[in-house]
């Protein structure tokens, strides 16, 4: 009995310290190859390298001394001040400032946090980073002009700028929000990408038609372009959470599969290396003809 009783505390005290994905959220969404643990720990690394260098003044080890509250440091105080502080209200409202103080001051300093997406092979990565499509650019630039493979389990890493409950109206709402700053001013093309997991409430077909729609509402110049579009809008459904973003060279960056990337780069190096070798080939064959 003692031991079920551990079993079960143990559990449930698990469950409580994991965090789950709800709405508002931005990030990063990224699919494993059934190495989830594995990929969390390349994802981590990777994020938080390219952070450091993209945002040098959010790093987390450096914490300003303005961040620390003056109410957390010991006052001087005399006794006539103590003995004024009888009013057990303002000892309390002052505890529970400092306490929301330190709370906002841990999420602060705190770029990346997975949550659960109830999901296999699906991982989402929570940021307070001011843009995740930046970093994720920067991350996929420097992977294309290195040609260095970084992760081996971590699949494809996209930008996810709001999320949102997975149903029409909330759907429609959240992309307005975005849709005025990429399709209201400058006219474009663009492309609607929709996946969906573990959910058969939401159709496909409407939800990419109604998005559609809603780009040509805020810039009639706007066409859609399902092979070369300048802007491609993605909706990820995850039972009942859809995250959404929009994000450019969709395809030229392989759908932002970081594996296929450095795949393309070593296999455009080897075929210009073969060229170069059957080149040699021909100039020698033509120097024996020659003689």
């Amino acid at each position: 009995m003692g031991d079920t009783r551990k079993k079960k505390k143990f559990y449930f005290r698990k469950r409580r310290n994991k965090y789950f994905l709800e709405p508002g959220f931005k990030g990063f969404f990224c699919t494993c190859n059934f190495r989830e643990k594995d990929c969390v720990k390349e994802v981590y690394n990777l994020l938080n390298e390219y952070a450091s260098k993209l945002y040098p003044d959010l790093d987390v080890e450096q914490v300003p001394p303005s961040a620390v509250p003056e109410s957390d440091a010991p006052e001087d105080r005399s006794e006539s001040e103590s003995e004024d502080e009888t009013d057990i209200g303002d000892i309390l409202r002052r505890e529970v400032d400092s306490i929301k103080k330190n709370s906002q001051k841990s999420l602060r300093f705190k770029r990346f946090q997975v949550v659960e997406t109830g999901a296999s092979n699906c991982i989402f990565v929570k940021t307070n980073l001011p843009s995740p499509e930046e970093l994720t650019t920067a991350i996929i630039k420097d992977l294309i002009a290195t040609r260095i493979q970084k992760t081996r389990h971590v699949m494809r890493l996209l930008p996810i700028m709001i999320t949102c409950k997975a149903n029409l109206p909330d759907i429609m709402e959240s992309a307005g929000k975005l849709f005025d700053k990429y399709f209201l001013k400058e006219p474009t093309s663009f492309s609607v990408v929709f996946n969906k997991r573990f959910n058969n409430s939401v159709s496909r077909d409407l939800i990419i038609k109604e998005l559609a729609e809603l780009v040509v509402v805020k810039n009639r110049e706007n066409k859609a372009d399902l092979k070369n579009p300048g802007l491609c809008i993605i909706v990820e459904v995850i039972k009942g959470m859809c995250l959404l973003s929009i994000v450019d060279n969709y395809f030229t960056y392989k759908k932002y599969n970081l594996n296929e990337i450095c795949k393309e780069e070593s296999n455009d190096s080897e075929e210009s290396q073969a060229k170069k070798f059957k080149s040699s080939l021909n100039c020698e064959t033509e120097e024996q003809n020659t003689q």
